[in-house]
């Protein structure tokens, strides 16, 4: 800010008084990249605020023209009868003499208690398909489905401020040919009404302030003050039409993967992902072809199964919400499998990077699964899926069973678990963390949902025992070893207690040597475990559904 005065000067004041401390050369920028403020609200009875509102370009004249507030009527409905008994009604949405449009407030209510609701034009929102937070922020998603924060609040006892993202914000500007216009107003107490009075603007083709002091007559205590107001723009971005349809800039960028290795120098061999570059069963472009496979290892999933609430991963496919999805394999040599074209047509271009990180050599040959189904056509099973049986024998286990007790042996799922359950999955490294937290949710998932009341209504159970000592006993009245079906969810019990939920102890590796795990990674142990406990379901579903038949014989 740069305050021109006719009268007067700041020497003296108090340093909170001071204009120039109060907006910045950043908050006065009328072209930010970073945050930009869009009310300001004090708590604490401070004479000072911020607010904005929309104008077009032609609108920006008259915003200017003066420093005070002009956004009119915006901001609030109401409805009366004109001369002639028509009624008129006004939506607060856009003040025509004002050139003014709405765009945010923190309004009041009548009740005291009740907290200001702070609202924001839909159409700003609706561009972003925003989600809300529960702090009254909002964040959206792009192209790669990640978050990117939108409307931030910043609370604290004595201010309320609305920031934006400023880039977003000049978008939303631009589609809308539309330009912000930021007001200010600060009013200061002093003891002392300053001599000579203060007069001072500062006045560009984007801002319009003044500074000046008067006093207040009568005022027996801090008669004096001193007035900070004006208006400063916030202008578009400099964007084509074309590139405004999408609510976020799109800079496709192709990065070369490795997709061989040249025999004779031992160098890889490289190729774009543009997918219009490579070749396909229709145009040969002396380039490599589309369906190409390239090979990452396996952690390049890592960040996408931390997320399940976000994305899905199975043995064929990854993905992201409805955003995007890629089709993938894994080879024998457990290389995630991807083909060249697919990179650069299905990932969005801000993952191909970390994709690119992850890439290897090819090594151990193609998915056959794939190889089978996508280039010879051929209908082919493939090898069982773990994770998709495990989730087949919960169902059975869970529908046989209801049979027997007549309620449902699984209590409802909590969201948050269910999505951490659908969210196992294959592994993506040997490390113990990764598997502990597979385990800690497989038992929540398979064990800890059983409800027990349920369960002890099973033939021969205790009803005051356990889920899986009633279990047992169930299945030993039906003559049957209950080894097969009830040992395994007593070694998933026991790996969860001895060192995935509690601090390890020597019966951790115990376990794992009774289980004949221990010479086993912690993610091939994860998946045999898997294995077991699937298998233990269908046995005991099998039995279920045996006793079901001889009933009703």
């Amino acid at each position: 800010m740069t305050l021109v005065y006719r009268r007067g000067s700041s020497e003296g004041l108090p340093r909170d008084a001071r204009a120039e401390g109060h907006l910045d050369a950043d908050a006065l920028n009328s072209t930010p990249t970073d945050w930009v403020t869009v009310l300001h609200a004090t708590l604490d009875r401070r004479d000072a605020g911020l607010g904005s509102y929309l104008t077009t370009t032609a609108g920006t004249e008259h915003a200017l023209a003066d420093p005070a507030w002009t956004q009119g009527s915006v901001g609030s409905a109401g409805a009366w009868e004109d001369g002639d008994g028509t009624l008129v009604f006004h939506d607060g949405l856009t003040d025509d003499y004002h050139h003014a449009e709405f765009f945010v407030q923190r309004r009041a209510h009548q009740q005291p208690h009740v907290e200001p609701t702070i609202e924001l034009t839909p159409s700003f929102l609706w561009y972003f398909e925003a989600v809300p937070r529960s702090d009254g922020g909002w964040y959206y998603l792009d192209d790669a489905g990640r978050d990117q924060e939108l409307v931030r609040i910043r609370r604290t006892e004595t201010d309320l401020e609305i920031d934006i993202a400023a880039l977003p914000l000049r978008r939303y500007l631009a589609a809308r040919r539309r330009i912000l216009v930021v007001q200010y107003d600060r009013v200061t107490r002093l003891a002392d009404v300053p001599a000579p009075k203060i007069d001072a603007t500062d006045r560009s083709r984007d801002r319009h302030y003044v500074f000046h002091s008067g006093d207040i007559p009568g005022a027996s205590k801090l008669p004096g003050f001193v007035r900070l107001l004006g208006k400063h723009l916030i202008l578009p971005l400099a964007v084509k039409p074309a590139d405004l349809g999408h609510p976020h800039p799109r800079n496709e960028q192709y990065p070369q993967f490795t997709i061989a290795v040249d025999a004779a120098t031992g160098q890889p061999v490289v190729s774009t992902c543009e997918p219009d570059q490579l070749s396909d069963y229709f145009n040969d472009r002396g380039t490599p072809h589309y369906l190409t496979p390239v090979y990452f290892r396996r952690d390049v999933l890592r960040r996408y199964a931390s997320e399940p609430s976000r994305y899905q991963i199975d043995s064929t496919r990854l993905t992201c919400l409805g955003l995007w999805s890629i089709s993938i394999g894994r080879n024998k040599e457990d290389l995630v499998e991807a083909y060249l074209g697919d990179l650069g047509r299905d990932l969005p271009s801000p993952e191909r990077s970390h994709w690119l990180s992850f890439n290897e050599a090819p090594n151990g040959g193609p998915d056959e699964t794939r190889y089978r189904r996508d280039i010879l056509g051929q209908w082919y099973e493939g090898p069982v899926n773990p994770l998709l049986s495990l989730a087949t024998a919960r169902q059975r286990f869970s529908t046989e069973l209801a049979r027997i007790t007549g309620d449902g042996i699984y209590r409802p799922w909590d969201a948050t678990d269910k999505t951490a359950f659908d969210g196992l999955h294959m592994p993506t490294s040997s490390e113990q963390q990764e598997t502990d937290h597979q385990i800690l949710t497989l038992a929540k998932g398979v064990i800890d949902y059983l409800d027990v009341k349920v369960i002890r209504k099973l033939p021969g159970a205790d009803p005051k025992d356990t889920t899986i000592n009633c279990l047992e006993a169930w299945v030993k009245t039906l003559g049957a070893d209950p080894e097969p079906s009830t040992g395994p969810l007593r070694l998933l019990q026991g790996l969860r207690s001895t060192g995935v939920a509690h601090p390890r102890s020597k019966n951790w590796q115990a376990t794992l040597v009774r289980a004949g795990l221990d010479k086993l990674q912690p993610d091939a142990q994860f998946i045999k475990v898997v294995e077991l406990t699937a298998a233990a379901l269908n046995t005991l579903a099998d039995l279920a559904s045996a006793n079901s038949q001889r009933a009703e014989a």
